[in-house]
């Protein structure tokens, strides 16, 4: 009866020392892939904000010869760019007046 006892004893510390290893490996392993996952995400996210940069761009580029437009069809491109757009034309006059201005 004492050895049962005692077996039973010894195999619950087993239990718990097993229990403690298996989820130190789990606990790397779950650090391993958490990491991995926020890595890729990070890259992912950095490559979308580029592609959205680039597409703003693309967007906003406009190509018109002034030379061949009188003020009245440059005034009808102009009308014809989304609100964004003309916010953006104005803010790069606004620079450019100041510079003119200096």
């Amino acid at each position: 009866m004492k050895e049962t006892l005692e077996n039973v004893m010894l195999m619950g510390l087993g239990a718990m020392v097993m229990t403690s290893e298996k989820a130190n490996v789990l606990k790397e392993e779950l650090l391993q892939k958490g990491t991995e996952a926020y890595n890729k995400g990070q890259a992912l996210n950095e490559e979308l904000k580029h592609n959205i940069k680039e597409k703003m761009k693309e967007n906003v580029t406009v190509t018109v010869e002034t030379a061949d437009l009188t003020k009245e069809e440059l005034a009808d491109k102009i009308n014809e760019l989304s609100e964004e757009d003309k916010k953006e034309i104005l803010k790069l006059l606004k620079k450019t007046s100041k510079k003119n201005a200096e």
